[in-house]
């Protein structure tokens, strides 16, 4: 897995969302995956700048939600669906179509999860999905210790997700499970970036890259790929 290291957080942004507009204009129909949370909001802002500026054209482009909490939907603060809408989704000139989001509010996870599934067997594989690492080295809600073989799945949230979702939500929520693309997916995605920045993600960069591949730290998973690229700034690299 090659590692680049940005200088800054805005020069590490820069550097994952060329990857994403490098895609689009190979392939304007592209399947692309950005997750949501605090990581990529800096992706977000460079990709909105370069449709501005006409460097990119996400006019044909197809989106595809990573994952999401169970119970939450857009009107939540800290949700996926919020975070995404807010910060790209509402920036961009998108039809209804080109998006496919889990539905955090659904009666029937299950379902919902056969419901993108099967949106992914028409339009994948993914071309290019940006992931970021949580603080156990999950990718998506795929936490420690989850299946290998999972496309979208319901998956009980470890206690350490769940005690740093607070910083989305402004306050402490009942949140336990998620509702996520699995390892499966996401592995075959034609391009893996996973991103971090910040040296709170030091320690886990530093397993990502030096532990071996194994689900008990779903992030060293991407390794088991030539299609994979990790992308950090200085302070996330500070244990390398």
């Amino acid at each position: 897995m090659k590692t680049f290291i940005s200088q800054d957080y805005p020069q590490l942004c820069e550097a994952v969302a060329k990857n994403v507009i490098d895609c689009v204009n190979a392939k304007p129909d592209a399947l692309i995956c950005i997750a949501g949370g605090d990581t990529p909001l800096g992706v977000f802002a460079a990709l909105v700048g370069a449709q501005n500026q006409g460097r990119v054209d996400f006019s044909r482009t197809q989106f595809l939600g990573l994952d999401e909490w169970l119970g939450l939907g857009k009107a939540d603060k800290g949700s996926c669906r919020e975070m995404v809408w807010s910060h790209f989704f509402d920036k961009l000139t998108l039809r209804d179509e080109q998006i496919c989001f889990f539905d955090g509010l659904t009666n029937d996870p299950h379902a919902e999860c056969k419901r993108v599934d099967r949106y992914i067997g028409q339009h994948g594989p993914i071309d290019c999905i940006v992931l970021g690492i949580g603080m156990n080295g999950h990718i998506g809600f795929n936490e420690p210790g989850a299946a290998l073989d999972n496309t979208c799945h319901v998956i009980d949230l470890d206690p350490v997700t769940q005690t740093v979702s607070v910083k989305y939500f402004g306050t402490a929520r009942d949140v336990k499970q998620g509702i996520s693309l699995g390892l499966k997916t996401i592995l075959e995605a034609k391009k893996i970036v996973l991103m971090a920045s910040g040296e709170k993600k030091a320690s886990i960069v530093a397993q990502t890259v030096n532990q071996p591949a194994s689900n008990a730290i779903p992030s060293t998973l991407v390794k088991t790929t030539h299609k994979a690229s990790l992308y950090v700034d200085k302070a996330a690299a500070s244990a390398l």
